[in-house]
């Protein structure tokens, strides 16, 4: 959005559409946007209750859309994937709209894969992404890489970075999380492995989320902290990641040119992450655990990673090469262009 506002010199509204019951019904207006909710909701399994009226909510999600749309009059509509996309990309192609799909992850999820035939173009994080769409959809391609937040990548340098964490500078360090609300399986295995770390020649900064506690005791070169605000500083003060493998910390990790250690979330529901850090691994910047290994290797693969600088900085280079800095601009231009060009109200 802040592209696509500096590209039209502030003249950009932005309308989005969004449950009706998720934290972004209030975080979105507190931004000075306006908001449009539909009951829209995903799909939980055959036997659940809620299966039983989603085909109305998805029906008066779509009209929602629609009114939205006839009123606001877009120029485009944007969807990034989920379930909640796919109300406002059926009601843009009724309301004759462009439609502009941005996939982040390597394979397109259910949504954005039964709405690409309908877009004008969609936008692809990964070149592997390309092998995932019919060739009767090749024009509309365009890989621009995944857009990143603007705090990426930090002002700090390394040492600045770790004295900001309350670090030391000149030692060596891992950052571990598992998004924002954590990943319990992460958790346990580093809270496991705090005796081991208390000993080794490297620090850690470990974000936890909110919801998880522990009883071990924390050694002096491990900092936890349940959020992390500016993700830029923790970045800049790591020299090896561990984290989950979703799109948007891998294309962090391409702008910061930082070396990983990826679990992919095993409950994806087309396996997305696992296809995200199989590309990255094979191409050499990130090595893969599995989500059922993590408890018995994981500390192991940091303790190795972190014997090897000279592995490191060949990762780092390789993953480097995935960061796409300008994603956010490449993508709103070619919004602004193609939008234009299709004569849209």
């Amino acid at each position: 959005m802040e592209q696509l506002c500096e590209q039209t010199q502030g003249a950009c509204d932005v309308v989005f559409l969004g449950s009706m019951d998720r934290m972004e019904t209030t975080l979105i207006p507190a931004l000075g946007y306006d908001y449009v909710g539909m009951p829209i909701v995903g799909f939980k399994g055959v036997r659940h209750p809620s299966t039983l009226t989603l085909p109305w909510k998805i029906l008066q999600s779509t009209r929602i859309a629609r009114a939205t749309i006839r009123r606001f009059r877009p120029h485009a509509v944007i969807c990034t994937g989920a379930y909640i996309s796919y109300p406002a990309g059926i009601a843009a192609s009724r309301e004759r709209v462009p439609l502009f799909i941005l996939e982040s992850n390597v394979n397109p999820g259910k949504t954005n894969a039964r709405l690409a035939p309908l877009a004008t173009a969609i936008f692809l994080s990964f070149d592997e992404s390309i092998r995932y769409y019919a060739p009767s959809l090749a024009s509309k391609l365009v890989v621009t890489g995944n857009p990143v937040r603007s705090q990426i990548p930090s002002m700090k340098d390394v040492r600045e970075a770790r004295e900001a964490w309350g670090l030391k500078p000149d030692v060596p360090t891992v950052l571990v999380f598992g998004g924002s609300l954590g990943a319990r399986t992460i958790n346990a295995a580093i809270e496991a492995a705090l005796p081991g770390l208390a000993l080794a020649p490297f620090q850690v900064i470990w974000q936890t989320g909110a919801s998880y506690t522990f009883k071990a005791d924390v050694p002096p070169n491990v900092v936890i902290r349940s959020f992390i605000d500016d993700m830029g500083v923790a970045y800049a003060a790591a020299d090896l990641v561990v984290s989950r493998s979703g799109a948007t910390t891998i294309a962090e990790l391409g702008i910061v040119g930082k070396p990983a250690v990826f679990i992919p979330l095993p409950s994806a529901s087309t396996g997305e992450q696992q296809h995200n850090a199989e590309v990255i691994a094979e191409a050499g910047g990130a090595v893969v655990v599995k989500d059922a290994d993590v408890l018995t290797i994981l500390a192991l693969t940091i303790e190795e990673l972190m014997q090897h600088e000279e592995q490191r900085k060949k990762m780092a280079n390789v993953m480097r090469s995935f960061g796409r800095p300008c994603a956010a601009a490449d993508a709103a231009a070619a919004i602004i262009s193609m939008s234009t060009k299709r004569g849209s109200r």
